[in-house]
C-alpha cells in the first residue's frame, strides 16, 4: 500500500492523493511540535483542508496517528538498508541507526497513541516486525565485528531507546522545547562500546519483555 493511500481505500484520484499528502505532512509537523495529544482540528488547520476532507481519508485520530507511525517505520527500515549498503564499518552503521531511531522518537513521530481504542492493524504490525528485523541485523553485525558489547540484545536496545525522553511539546505559540536526546544518546553509545566497563545482570531483555512493554505503554 502506498503511504498516500489510507488503509482500506481504493487508489485515489490525483486531487485526493494531494489532499492525503497535505494531511500527512501537516500531521507530522503538528505531532512533532506538540505531541500526539493535539487535536485533529489542528492538523486540518495546518494542512489547509477541511475537517470533512481529513475524516474522509482518516475516519479517526487513531487512523491518522497509525498511518504516520507506519510511514515513519517504513522510512526507518529503508534508512537502515541504505546505511548498511553504503557504510562498511558496522559500528558506524549501528550508531547512525540508533541516532536516526532516537531522532524519530524524539520528534514524537514513532510511538502510536497511548490511548488506543482499537487493536493495531496488520500493516502496522508488519512495519514494526520489518523494522525490528532490520535493527537486529545491524546489532548482530556490530557484535560480530567486536565493536558492540555482546551482552546486550536488540530487545534491550529498543527498551533503552524508548527510555530516552521525547522532546517535550510546548504550547501552540511558543514552539517546541529544546531536544536533549543527543546528550542521552552520547552516554548510551559510550556504554555500549565493546567490551564495556561493567558486567550486566543476566539475562537480557527478550521478545516477551518487549511485547509486554509496547502493549502496556502504547497498546500495541
Amino acid at each position: 500500500m502506498s503511504p498516500l493511500t489510507p488503509p482500506g481505500d481504493r487508489p485515489l484520484r490525483a486531487d485526493a492523493r494531494e489532499n492525503v499528502r497535505l494531511i500527512l505532512q501537516a500531521a507530522r509537523e503538528v505531532f512533532a511540535d506538540r505531541g500526539y495529544e493535539v487535536s485533529i482540528e489542528a492538523v486540518a488547520r495546518r494542512s489547509g483542508v477541511g475537517m470533512g476532507t481529513v475524516y474522509r481519508h482518516f475516519p479517526s485520530k487513531n487512523a491518522l496517528v497509525e498511518r504516520v507511525a507506519i510511514d515513519v517505520m517504513i522510512e526507518t527500515s529503508a534508512e537502515i538498508r541504505r546505511l548498511s549498503e553504503i557504510e562498511p564499518d558496522p559500528w558506524v552503521v549501528f550508531t547512525r541507526v540508533v541516532r536516526y531511531i532516537a531522532q524519530a522518537r524524539s520528534s514524537q513521530l514513532f510511538p502510536v497513541s497511548r490511548r488506543r481504542t482499537t487493536e493495531p492493524g496488520p500493516e502496522l504490525v508488519a512495519a514494526r516486525e520489518a523494522l525490528l528485523t532490520g535493527f537486529a541485523d545491524v546489532v548482530t553485525r556490530a557484535q560480530d565485528a567486536g565493536s558492540l558489547r555482546a551482552d546486550v540484545t536488540v530487545f534491550d536496545l529498543v527498551l533503552m531507546l524508548n527510555s530516552i525522553p521525547a522532546r517535550i511539546p510546548d504550547d501552540e505559540t511558543s514552539g517546541p522545547s529544546l531536544d536533549l536526546a543527543g546528550r542521552q544518546l552520547g552516554v548510551l553509545l559510550d556504554g555500549l562500546r565493546s567490551p564495556g566497563g561493567e558486567s550486566l545482570p543476566s539475562p537480557g531483555a527478550d521478545r516477551r519483555d518487549l511485547d509486554r512493554f509496547f502493549h502496556t505503554r502504547f497498546g500495541l
